[in-house]
């Protein structure tokens, strides 16, 4: 415990008062009580606290003793009071250099990107912006605005950018951007565009995010309100329904890309029309001109019609997307599609718990995606015309993705060779052969998201085009 004391500039301080206490109190004890000295101990205690702050006091001690303690005094206040309390005003003098060492002067740039955002996303919306510049022909530099926790990580970030940004320059700032002080340093009311973005891009934690880029935009509105400044801004909210509920609180012009729902959007067309996904492949979507996906889904559907039963749709695994994909479904008309979801049964009720369904019927079998004989009892009870496989949330990214990409080669081998399969991944990866498997259709939530920042930032008019292609072609599968 002392160790750990010690360790911190509170407790040496602590520990410097106890000692000097210590020492101050217990000579002036002996020599009041012990060598009678002195006529109180109030007057003992004034002549130890004068030894320990002025070894000249020495000079009137008197006898063996006096002069013994005093020096005792004396050496206690030089190393004790001197000495550590030096050390402690030098420590934090230190400290205060090396933080004004660290901050980061304000930058004098105009027509800039400012993106705010942290460590795991900035690089991957720094590639759209590079893959983007033929949109925006104008833009050339781009300013990061970091939160203040991953300055250790300055080098790792820049050489992320650095690969991402090509031949676009870039700076790099370390700020709190929930306060007026850190859009100071980005110059934010000289950018052209500003992309807010949460600061952890972690597969669980959605409601957090989306919390953090609230409150980001209401600092960002009121910075660009009181300096009368209008940039293109850009907001990504991880969940339609948060998106939603801040939509009053920040400006009418301000464009927001929804994670869950541009995502399930796709999905939705993949399993109604999907014909209609050529025309959205600006937004990562796989070319399907020489794949029997499509076809497939249409004989899917047709079975289902044959038979006047609704669409029989299995999601193997189950996340954040699952919610909005239930709303797109039904959107699409809820009575045309039977459910069935093959997953875990945490993750099950964290996300389509009572409630969440959307009036979608949808039965739930609890199963070990790891475990490929139940997986494939599972498919074999459900007998589905088509299947999602989604990943769900582990401790990162990658590890869901990996997870997903083993459940997926289950189904495969579980699922009929003429059953279409929807595969969603997190990241987007090169699948190998399994991509040119015609019954597959791989969709990438991060390169959908990236394609949609792209878009909204650098080119709003082709971005409202795609929505109401995607809105038109949603229309015609519900009304077909």
């Amino acid at each position: 415990m002392l160790a750990r004391a010690l360790q911190t500039t509170r407790g040496r301080l602590a520990l410097l008062v106890v000692a000097v206490a210590l020492v101050m109190f217990s000579t002036a004890a002996l020599l009041h009580f012990a060598f009678d000295r002195f006529d109180t101990y109030g007057e003992a205690l004034w002549s130890a606290a004068v030894h320990q702050v002025d070894p000249g006091a020495l000079i009137d001690d008197e006898g063996g003793a006096e002069r013994a303690l005093g020096m005792f005094q004396a050496i206690a206040g030089l190393v004790l009071l001197i000495g550590l309390l030096f050390e402690v005003i030098s420590e934090s003098v230190g400290r205060s250099l090396e933080r004004l060492g660290q901050s980061d002067r304000p930058i004098r740039v105009r027509g800039h990107l400012l993106i705010v955002g942290g460590a795991d996303l900035v690089a991957v919306a720094a590639k759209a912006a590079a893959d983007a510049t033929h949109l925006r022909p104008a833009f050339e530099r781009i300013v990061v605005l970091a939160p203040e926790r991953d300055r250790e990580s300055r080098e790792e970030i820049r050489g992320g950018l650095r690969e991402a940004v090509g031949h676009l320059r870039f700076d790099l700032l370390f700020g709190n951007a929930s306060g007026d002080g850190s859009f100071e340093l980005a110059a934010a009311e000289h950018a052209a565009a500003i992309l807010v973005m949460p600061s952890r891009s972690g597969p669980v934690a959605a409601e957090t995010a989306d919390v953090e880029t609230t409150i980001m935009g209401l600092a960002l509105n009121q910075y660009l309100y009181a300096h009368q400044a209008r940039p293109d801004v850009c907001l990504l909210f991880r969940r339609g329904r948060n998106a939603d509920a801040t939509a009053e609180l920040l400006p009418d012009g301000w464009n927001a890309v929804v994670g869950d729902r541009t995502v399930t959007a796709l999905m939705r067309l993949a399993v109604t029309q999907p014909t209609a996904l050529a025309q959205l492949e600006r937004l990562g979507v796989p070319s399907i001109r020489a794949s029997t996906y499509p076809d497939l889904v249409r004989a899917a559907w047709n079975a289902a019609r044959g038979e006047a039963r609704p669409l029989r749709l299995a999601i193997v695994g189950c996340n954040f997307d699952a919610p909005a994909l239930m709303e797109d479904l039904a959107e699409a008309g809820a009575r045309r599609f039977d459910v069935t979801v093959i997953a875990e049964r945490d993750v099950f009720e964290r996300y389509l718990g009572e409630g969440r369904h959307s009036g979608v019927n949808v039965r739930f079998l609890e199963t070990r995606l790891d475990d490929p004989d139940r997986l494939e009892e599972s498919l074999s009870q459900t007998v589905p015309d088509v299947v999602v496989v989604a990943p769900s949330p582990r401790d990162d990214l990658r590890t869901s993705d990996a997870a997903a990409l083993l459940t997926l080669l289950r189904v495969r081998q579980a699922a009929g060779e003429r059953t279409p399969i929807v595969f969603e991944l997190f990241l987007p990866h090169r699948l190998g052969p399994i991509r040119s498997d015609p019954r597959l259709l791989p969709l990438s939530g991060l390169e959908t998201v990236t394609a949609a920042i792209a878009l909204t930032v650098f080119d709003p008019e082709e971005a409202e085009q795609l929505t109401r292609r995607l809105s038109a072609a949603a229309v015609e599968a519900d009304e077909g």
